[in-house]
């Protein structure tokens, strides 16, 4: 469910960064809650209030996001609520129901986890703003060609892909440059 997100949302920086925020305001302390308390809760019941306990933080953290655009909520639309059933959200949760684990671990995954996904989201938002308006948030930016396409959500998908093709290649490129630093070719025997 993470994939509608980052496509069809980014069309511009405002809505990733809002969208971002409200992810971080109900994931952490979801996820949290289920560290603490999830051992305790039947296994059936405990994805139902994880959802209405992130539904109901999603609902009292909308106007933090109110400052960045008065109009953004209304052009986030169903994707707000949406947030609190995200799979993001339920599988960190379920990962960390049981009491073997600490909750600093929890705490730690879903920072991460909201971080690397308001990173993605912004990226995407920022090249689709970029590119499709020749606006950043708003204030027109000089860019080298602008092709209105890019805003449609077919064309963001493809731009995902091939964002996360580039992040494998530059990734592989980093892993291969680490294995020849650490294993030097061995000099050819002398005669």
């Amino acid at each position: 469910m993470a994939i509608p997100f980052a496509v069809v949302i980014t069309t511009s920086l405002k809505n990733s960064v809002s969208i971002s925020i409200l992810l971080a305001c109900s994931l952490v302390p979801t996820v949290l809650l289920a560290s603490l308390a999830g051992a305790r809760l039947p296994r059936w019941g405990a994805p139902i209030l994880y959802t209405l306990f992130s539904l109901a933080l999603i609902v009292a953290c909308v106007p933090l996001i109110l400052p960045i655009s008065p109009e953004v909520a209304d052009s986030l639309g169903i994707f707000v609520p949406l947030l609190s059933v995200n799979t993001l959200l339920l599988t960190l949760c379920g990962r960390y129901a049981d009491s073997r684990r600490k909750p600093v671990f929890a705490l730690v995954d879903a920072v991460s986890y909201s971080a690397g996904f308001a990173l993605i989201m912004c990226l995407l938002a920022l090249l689709r703003e970029w590119l499709g308006t020749g606006n950043i948030w708003g204030v027109p930016v000089r860019a080298p060609f602008t092709l209105s396409g890019i805003q449609i959500t077919f064309t963001g998908f493809i731009l995902l892909a091939l964002l996360s093709a580039a992040a494998r290649f530059l990734r592989r490129a980093a892993l291969l440059l680490i294995y020849r630093r650490d294993n030097p070719r061995t000099a050819p025997p002398s005669a």
